[in-house]
């Protein structure tokens, strides 16, 4: 059998469109998979843009949240702060130290005198202090058994003089004196002392 040119030239131009055409198919395949592999990028890139926003929002939540607890947190220590004071004030206000002067026999009256420190307390020579300093940080009262009012201040005066820095400024009838609670409001700390 005798093959043609004209049928080789149409069976070259039938071949050479079958090529052309399984490699538009190929490169179509390729396009369609890119695309899909880009959609698909696309996809995987929104879903981290979403879950990106997502944290932010968390995390300015927690910001403002940990601002409210860092703000709580400072309120709680001045809270805390303040309390202790208050603590610490009560106690000084319930520690009382007695000093007994005199001794209760028959025919001698009781009576309370409040002790407080002089204003020149903290320049007074240590030697010349009666007792210890610390003692004078809480409220000090002393009880005088004496015959009359005025040999009780008597009493005071020999066993508190003015160059221990400590004076006495009330006094009452033992049976009228004040409990510690009541004492006087004014009763010194440690700052006021200059101790």
């Amino acid at each position: 059998m005798v093959i043609s040119g004209e049928f080789l030239g149409m069976l070259l131009l039938v071949t050479s469109a079958a090529a052309l055409g399984l490699s538009i198919v190929i490169d179509v395949g390729r396009i369609s998979a890119e695309r899909a592999r880009l959609t698909m990028l696309q996809r995987q890139l929104d879903k981290k843009r979403s879950a990106h926003r997502e944290w932010n929002a968390k995390a300015d939540q927690k910001a403002v949240e940990l601002k409210a607890h860092h703000t709580r947190l400072i309120e709680f220590a001045s809270r805390k702060q303040k309390a202790q004071q208050e603590i610490k004030a009560l106690e000084f206000a319930r520690v009382e130290l007695v000093h007994e002067l005199g001794d209760p026999a028959p025919g001698t009256m009781g009576f309370w005198a409040q002790l407080q420190v002089m204003p020149n307390f903290g320049t007074v020579d240590r030697h010349e202090v009666a007792f210890s300093r610390q003692i004078w940080d809480y409220r000090n009262v002393a009880h005088v058994w004496a015959g009359s009012v005025e040999h009780a201040q008597a009493l005071l005066r020999i066993a508190f003089t003015p160059r221990c820095g400590v004076q006495a400024t009330r006094m009452l009838p033992l049976a009228f004196a004040p409990d510690g609670a009541e004492a006087d409001s004014g009763a010194h700390t440690g700052s006021e002392t200059g101790a």
